[in-house]
């Protein structure tokens, strides 16, 4: 997706929000709206310190809700002992995950190599569709669904988040934000500050789920079966 791209999807959703700017709505210059959204950003990033605690409680709850395992890690030590106990407990033998510093700090993949794991260096789906667990960060989450947000690129594929039967993502705590509202507000400020986005955004709530006509739940058909987030 071209930047321009990008910058006219966020326009529009702050448009929907606010109205098109220059005009009147109801009397009230749009202008003012853009005052009223720097405001309320300025505002919304100011309480994400206060209500961090809160924010994290909030996310627990509502992943528990969409049948994911949560756990929450005091520190890479803490990281690397669940990880060990997953692949252990699952019996998995192979694995594939992004090249990202937040992953390769932890020496995560030093790690499951140690325990015995193959890891798949392909970008074939067919080979990643064959790996034991997929293993992702996760750029942002939002506390009031229970989403992971992905975005993803060249080195972090989408497709290590859908295609293993497990998906495994590492969320830190400061990444948490309050709804989606406040998720654009950040983005824009990305985008303001020069930073480009990735022509991909995966949003994610739970392992991949259906129901058919009698409302019976179905779990693991379009995507992973199962969804494990450790909060670091």
């Amino acid at each position: 997706m071209k930047k321009g791209s990008r910058e006219e999807i966020l326009r529009k959703v702050k448009q929907g929000l606010y109205g098109d700017p220059g005009h009147k709505k109801g009397g009230f210059s749009t202008h003012d709206a853009e005052r009223d959204f720097a405001k309320e950003a300025e505002g919304l990033l100011r309480d994400r310190t206060i209500i961090a605690d809160k924010l994290l409680e909030q996310f627990i709850k509502e992943l528990l809700n969409v049948n994911t395992e949560v756990r929450e890690a005091q520190g890479e030590e803490e990281l690397r002992d669940f990880i060990a106990g997953l692949v252990r407990e699952k019996g998995i033998s192979s694995f594939v995950m992004w090249e990202s510093e937040s992953l390769n700090s932890p020496g995560l993949k030093e790690l499951l190599k140690e325990e015995g794991l193959r890891q798949i260096i392909s970008n074939d789906k067919n080979d990643m569709a064959e790996a034991g667990i997929g293993i992702t960060g996760a750029d942002y989450a939002i506390a009031d669904t229970g989403t992971i947000v992905l975005l993803t690129d060249e080195d972090r594929p989408r497709s290590v988040s859908l295609l293993p039967p497990i998906h495994l993502a590492i969320v830190r705590k400061p990444d948490i934000t309050s709804n989606i509202k406040e998720l654009f507000v950040i983005l824009k400020q990305r985008l303001d500050a020069g930073r480009s986005l990735p022509s991909c955004m995966t949003f994610i709530t739970g392992p991949s789920r259906t129901a058919d006509i009698e409302l019976n739940l179905t779990l693991g058909v379009h995507g992973p079966k199962e969804l494990y987030v450790i909060i670091i």
